[in-house]
């Protein structure tokens, strides 16, 4: 078993997979790694696990920090990496490993590494960080009484904590109008940041300065649209555009200013807008 992380060995996909044909154990634990041999997830699996993190990213559209940090690697002409740290007969005994190595390289998400793991390994879903549970914690606030109101409140929760008012309600809860800038003067708030990466988490788009932030989000299958006094108040505020004249409510997209690009950025932090899958690594 090997101990210590400064003596794994990255290798391409070529000998990774020689390693794997040659070893008799089931079980094994490994890390993916950039071009560089820079450690970026920590990894348990069997077969040809190692491998379908990059398929993953090359074939679905879900967004996380691992996925959006393997795709820009390939976008930029590089190759992933893989160590393969030790082979187990016994599960137990890879888990250990697993949490062992992601404790030693630490969590991106904690400040304490460069690893995108979620969790400290073992059984997958294990050990959150407390951010992540604070925030599962809100989500539990909703309406019990409107099951619509409780699904977006969960998921606004788990963007961005624990807010009095949600600016996103469920189509059929009340009359939306075409959105135009406010008449009053007002200053950029967090409620509307939130609002707008929300719509970018549930659209699946990056944040860059010009890009269309749909009104319309889908969550679970239903139907939302950013409510219309936040609308209006993030255009007054200049972090989006106005949507183009005509348009349906349902269809709105506003386009992202750089004003409200570096507001957002403030207000979450770039570690939080890239474990959304929202922003560039």
């Amino acid at each position: 078993m090997i101990a210590e992380t400064d003596t794994l060995a990255f290798a391409d996909r070529t000998e990774t997979r020689a390693r794997l044909n040659a070893s008799a154990s089931r079980y094994y634990v490994y890390l993916l790694g950039t071009p560089d041999g820079q450690p970026f997830y920590v990894g348990k699996g069997c077969g040809d696990r190692v491998f379908q993190h990059e398929a993953e990213a090359r074939g679905t559209l879900r967004r996380s920090h691992k996925l959006n940090l393997i795709r820009k690697i390939l976008r930029t002409g590089g190759e992933l990496r893989y160590a393969l740290a030790a082979f187990f007969d016994d599960e137990s005994d890879a888990h250990r490993l697993e949490r062992g190595l992601i404790r030693r390289i630490g969590r991106h998400d904690l400040g304490t590494g460069p690893l995108t793991n979620q969790t400290d390994g073992g059984e997958g879903t294990a050990n959150p960080s407390e951010e992540s549970r604070q925030r599962r914690l809100a989500s539990l606030g909703g309406e019990a009484d409107d099951p619509d109101r409780r699904v977006v409140n969960a998921f606004f929760a788990e963007i961005g904590g624990p807010q009095p008012s949600v600016p996103i309600k469920p189509v059929a809860w009340k009359k939306f109008e075409p959105l135009y800038p406010s008449i009053k003067t007002i200053n950029p708030q967090e409620r509307m940041a939130k609002a707008i990466v929300a719509s970018a988490a549930a659209n699946g788009i990056m944040l860059v300065p010009g890009t269309p932030i749909p009104r319309r989000l889908t969550i679970r299958g239903g139907e939302y649209l950013i409510e219309n006094g936040c609308g209006r108040e993030m255009i007054k505020a200049g972090l989006v555009g106005p949507p183009k004249p005509g348009a349906h409510p349902r269809d709105e997209t506003m386009p992202l200013t750089r004003l409200g690009l570096s507001y957002i950025r403030r207000s979450f932090g770039e570690p939080r807008l890239v474990e959304l899958g929202v922003l560039d690594p």
